[in-house]
Protein backbone atom coordinates (compact mmCIF):
# COMPACT_ATOMS: atom_id res chain seq x y z
CA UNK A 1 0.00 0.00 0.00
CA UNK A 2 1.36 3.42 -0.77
CA UNK A 3 1.33 6.07 2.08
CA UNK A 4 3.03 9.00 0.12
CA UNK A 5 3.99 9.55 -3.47
CA UNK A 6 6.60 12.35 -4.54
CA UNK A 7 7.98 13.46 -8.26
CA UNK A 8 10.23 15.74 -8.94
CA UNK A 9 12.14 17.27 -12.15
CA UNK A 10 15.50 18.20 -12.32
CA UNK A 11 17.35 20.76 -15.04
CA UNK A 12 20.79 18.73 -16.05
CA UNK A 13 21.82 22.34 -17.27
CA UNK A 14 21.13 24.15 -13.65
CA UNK A 15 22.94 20.73 -11.92
CA UNK A 16 26.48 21.22 -14.66
CA UNK A 17 25.87 24.89 -13.55
CA UNK A 18 25.38 24.14 -9.66
CA UNK A 19 28.43 21.75 -9.71
CA UNK A 20 31.16 24.19 -11.90
CA UNK A 21 30.46 26.89 -9.30
CA UNK A 22 29.96 25.22 -5.80
CA UNK A 23 31.46 21.63 -6.64
CA UNK A 24 32.23 19.34 -3.66
CA UNK A 25 30.47 22.15 -1.22
CA UNK A 26 27.75 20.69 -3.00
CA UNK A 27 27.70 17.89 -2.75
CA UNK A 28 28.64 17.94 0.91
CA UNK A 29 25.64 19.74 1.60
CA UNK A 30 23.73 17.20 -0.62
CA UNK A 31 24.98 13.73 0.07
CA UNK A 32 26.98 11.92 2.95
CA UNK A 33 30.85 11.20 2.11
CA UNK A 34 29.43 7.30 1.31
CA UNK A 35 27.14 8.59 -1.27
CA UNK A 36 29.47 11.36 -2.92
CA UNK A 37 32.22 8.30 -3.03
CA UNK A 38 29.93 6.24 -5.05
CA UNK A 39 29.56 9.20 -7.80
CA UNK A 40 31.58 9.01 -11.50
CA UNK A 41 34.58 11.27 -11.60
CA UNK A 42 33.74 14.88 -12.41
CA UNK A 43 32.09 15.21 -16.20
CA UNK A 44 28.75 14.22 -17.76
CA UNK A 45 28.32 11.45 -16.45
CA UNK A 46 28.62 13.05 -12.95
CA UNK A 47 26.06 15.74 -13.37
CA UNK A 48 23.92 12.83 -14.80
CA UNK A 49 24.40 10.88 -11.54
CA UNK A 50 23.66 14.29 -9.49
CA UNK A 51 20.78 15.43 -11.22
CA UNK A 52 19.07 11.93 -10.61
CA UNK A 53 20.55 11.99 -7.28
CA UNK A 54 18.33 15.54 -6.69
CA UNK A 55 15.23 14.17 -7.94
CA UNK A 56 14.95 11.12 -6.16
CA UNK A 57 15.79 13.30 -2.63
CA UNK A 58 12.97 16.22 -3.70
CA UNK A 59 10.86 12.97 -4.80
CA UNK A 60 11.25 11.55 -1.26
CA UNK A 61 10.37 14.50 0.38
CA UNK A 62 7.61 15.03 -1.28
CA UNK A 63 6.44 11.80 -0.51
CA UNK A 64 7.01 12.23 3.22
CA UNK A 65 4.86 15.31 2.49
CA UNK A 66 7.51 17.44 4.46
CA UNK A 67 9.74 18.82 1.73
CA UNK A 68 12.68 20.16 3.55
CA UNK A 69 11.12 20.94 6.66
CA UNK A 70 10.17 18.93 9.88
CA UNK A 71 13.73 18.50 10.61
CA UNK A 72 13.86 16.44 7.08
CA UNK A 73 17.88 17.27 5.44
CA UNK A 74 19.22 16.17 2.26
CA UNK A 75 21.48 13.96 3.78
CA UNK A 76 18.03 11.99 5.45
CA UNK A 77 17.44 10.65 1.82
CA UNK A 78 20.03 8.25 0.03
CA UNK A 79 19.71 7.83 -3.45
CA UNK A 80 21.66 4.44 -4.82
CA UNK A 81 21.51 3.99 -8.57
CA UNK A 82 23.39 0.41 -8.66
CA UNK A 83 22.02 -2.22 -8.84
CA UNK A 84 18.21 -0.88 -9.28
CA UNK A 85 17.30 2.72 -8.64
CA UNK A 86 16.55 2.89 -4.44
CA UNK A 87 15.63 5.68 -1.77
CA UNK A 88 16.64 4.76 1.62
CA UNK A 89 15.16 7.02 4.00
CA UNK A 90 17.56 7.32 7.60
CA UNK A 91 17.26 10.00 10.34
CA UNK A 92 14.87 12.04 10.54
CA UNK A 93 13.20 11.11 7.50
CA UNK A 94 13.15 7.68 8.80
CA UNK A 95 11.09 8.98 11.53
CA UNK A 96 8.44 11.25 9.37
CA UNK A 97 8.24 7.97 7.27
CA UNK A 98 7.39 5.87 10.56
CA UNK A 99 4.37 9.04 11.66
CA UNK A 100 3.15 8.30 8.27
CA UNK A 101 2.44 4.77 9.03
CA UNK A 102 4.99 3.54 6.54
CA UNK A 103 7.49 0.78 7.40
CA UNK A 104 10.31 2.85 5.76
CA UNK A 105 10.55 0.53 2.38
CA UNK A 106 10.26 2.88 -1.09
CA UNK A 107 9.79 2.19 -4.80
CA UNK A 108 11.77 4.11 -6.87
CA UNK A 109 11.85 4.95 -10.57
CA UNK A 110 14.94 7.57 -11.59
CA UNK A 111 15.20 8.07 -15.47
CA UNK A 112 16.46 10.86 -17.62
CA UNK A 113 14.48 12.33 -20.58
CA UNK A 114 16.07 15.05 -22.70
CA UNK A 115 17.89 17.36 -20.92
CA UNK A 116 15.39 16.16 -17.70
CA UNK A 117 16.21 14.12 -14.56
CA UNK A 118 13.17 12.76 -13.21
CA UNK A 119 12.20 11.15 -9.76
CA UNK A 120 9.67 9.07 -9.04
CA UNK A 121 9.25 7.66 -4.88
CA UNK A 122 6.61 5.78 -3.48
CA UNK A 123 6.59 5.28 0.49
CA UNK A 124 5.12 1.94 0.70
CA UNK A 125 3.45 0.41 4.38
Amino acid sequence: MVVGLGVDLVEMARVERLLARYGGRLLRRLMDPDEADRLPAPGPERVRAVSLAIAGKEAASKALGTGWSRGVRWRDIVVAREPEPEVRLRGRAADVARERGSSGRTRTRLAIDGSLAIGEVWLLR
